[in-house]
């Protein structure tokens, strides 16, 4: 516990402890709007079809390095 020899000494860290907790309350602010901006349905949809398209191209890759190589998926499927 940290102790004070005067009424200065508490009055600045209040003034500190008041001027972070602002800063924190504006960083979340920006923060929020940041998300909203990223929450929309445009960006969501891209998101969908970007990750659905890349697994098909993996997918599809994969698939190909395997005949290329001669391995038969079928074996592996249960």
């Amino acid at each position: 516990m940290k102790r004070y020899n005067n009424i200065q000494e508490i009055n600045k860290d209040l003034k500190l402890l008041k001027l972070k907790s602002e800063i924190y309350e504006q960083q979340a602010s920006i923060d929020l709007i940041y998300l909203k901006k990223g929450l929309t349905v445009t960006n969501l949809l891209t998101e969908l079809v970007a990750t659905l398209s890349s697994t098909y191209f993996y997918k599809k890759l994969g698939t190909k390095i395997y005949d290329k190589l001669g391995v038969n998926l079928n074996m592996f499927k249960t």
